[in-house]
């Protein structure tokens, strides 16, 4: 159960990350500032809706240490109440100590979710917006990111809101009807009730066919191509995609940043990375930011393709980049067969299999040789992994399960008032509304266990 009435704080940034973000919400925000932060400096932003202090923050009686702090008052939050956040350079100790002060302080250490819950239970988002902040924070790519951001943008909320309206509209007909039974007033005649919910039906199938679709992208899981500079790997991409999505070259480096593309199996979709060619030793700035990045990706892939360029005569590079690598599923490939006759390619695979102890998958982008098996590999490495089995729920599951279970609910009323029972028809009606309204805002009944459901999945500080 989430409460409101106390001040709560958390780490909101990654434990990686030497820039350490401490966030606090709660009625009592502003008071404990004051008592922890030293101000040098302050100034407010342009729009006046934060200030932004510049000074000390005290960890305990004997250090303070440089940081900044951003006040966002109530009303201009992201909670909709008083939101502090305190930045600094610093280490886990001390932002652990840190944390600890606070603490002592009276402050209460947030739940999982708990600030995005505090937004939401103060209307500052609904609760499929809630659950896009969500998707956006654990996304790993950009259709991951780009279904999340549609989700927040409020689309999904307009169009059940329209729905909503549409069938309240209906309902009230229906029971007006009810309420003057014993007069000669008829408000909405039965043919009339049931093609306003016929065409209610057709919109909240479009939903299911379109949008909600749209948005189960994020569900997507992630296929990282990886290997040395000039292996083949944007070539492969290109064919895998049936579109030129990135660029190719004989030029070394070529591919800088990471590529995504859609990519449709037999039995599955998956997103495609191309990354750039990964390197044993960086050799400058640019390198190093590629392969972080390239990294990155590749350690958020449910399956990597290790591209090994088989024309060339050694690989001793290819062993190196290989010990970057720890995916969960690993396919080793072979790229540019064509360039070698049937008894070069024979040795060669022998001499990778002995190398790195497994075979290799041979491939060739030109000929179009093995790459059927590659994507049926793919699929199936996909099909059975558990991860996605067994994943959280995905977004959009709720939702579903909620215009599926009103689709329902508006047949059996059509049934019940071609019954001539609009009494049963009114309250199936009803549970269809609340079906509809429980997408994005709560319904005491049913408020506990969805929360429940919605916010535990998030990081805590989020």
């Amino acid at each position: 159960m989430y409460y409101v009435n106390d001040t709560i704080v958390a780490v909101s940034s990654p434990g990686s990350e030497q820039r350490v973000i401490i966030r606090i919400t709660g009625p009592d925000t502003f008071e404990i500032c004051q008592r922890i932060f030293r101000e040098q400096t302050g100034q407010k932003d342009p729009g006046g809706q934060r200030r932004i202090l510049s000074g000390f923050v005290t960890i305990d009686d004997e250090l303070e240490v440089e940081a900044q702090l951003y006040l966002f008052p109530s009303g201009h939050s992201y909670t909709g109440d008083d939101v502090a956040e305190i930045h600094l350079y610093t280490n886990p100790s001390i932002t652990q100590a840190l944390v600890g002060n606070l603490l002592e302080q009276g402050l209460r250490l947030a739940e999982p979710g708990e600030f995005t819950a505090r937004a939401y239970l103060n209307s500052r988002m609904d609760l499929s917006q809630a659950e896009a902040v969500n998707e956006i924070i654990v996304s790993s790519n950009r259709f991951q990111l780009d279904a999340a951001e549609k989700l927040l943008s409020g689309r999904l909320s307009q169009t059940t809101n329209l729905i909503g309206s549409k069938m309240m509209d209906c309902l009230s007909l229906i029971e007006a009807g009810l309420d003057f039974s014993s007069e000669d007033i008829e408000f909405i005649t039965k043919e009339q009730a049931i093609e306003r919910l016929g065409d209610i039906n057709k919109q909240l199938d479009k939903m299911l066919a379109g949008s909600i679709r749209f948005e189960s992208v994020i569900d997507l899981p992630a296929v990282g191509i990886a290997g040395a500079p000039n292996a083949g790997k944007s070539s492969l991409v290109n064919k895998l995609l049936g579109t030129e999505r990135s660029i190719v070259s004989h030029e070394y480096k070529t591919t800088r940043d990471v590529l995504t593309g859609l990519l449709t199996l037999e039995h599955c979709n998956c997103v495609l990375f191309d990354c750039a060619g990964l390197l044993a030793n960086p050799e400058n700035i640019l390198d190093q930011l590629a392969q972080q990045a390239a990294i990155e990706a590749i350690r958020n892939s449910a399956v990597v393709v290790f591209c090994v360029d088989i024309s060339k005569s050694q690989w001793s590079e290819d062993s190196e980049i290989r010990r970057l690598l720890n995916p969960k599923i690993l396919i080793p490939l072979a790229t540019k067969c064509d360039l070698l006759n049937p008894e070069m390619l024979s040795t060669r695979l022998a001499e990778l299999t002995k190398l790195f102890a497994v075979d290799f998958l041979p491939v060739s982008v030109v000929t179009g040789s093995g790459l059927e098996r590659l994507r049926n590999t793919i699929d199936s490495h996909l099909v059975s992994d558990q991860t996605y089995a067994e994943s959280p729920l995905a977004i959009t599951a709720r939702h579903k399960q909620a215009v599926n279970q009103a689709i329902t609910d508006i047949n059996d009323a059509v049934k019940e008032i071609s019954a001539g029972n609009e009494e049963v028809a009114a309250m199936m009606l009803r549970t269809a509304y609340k079906s509809i309204c429980v997408i994005q805002q709560h319904d005491p009944a049913v408020d506990e266990q969805i929360l429940e459901q919605v916010f535990s999945r998030f990081c805590i500080g989020k």
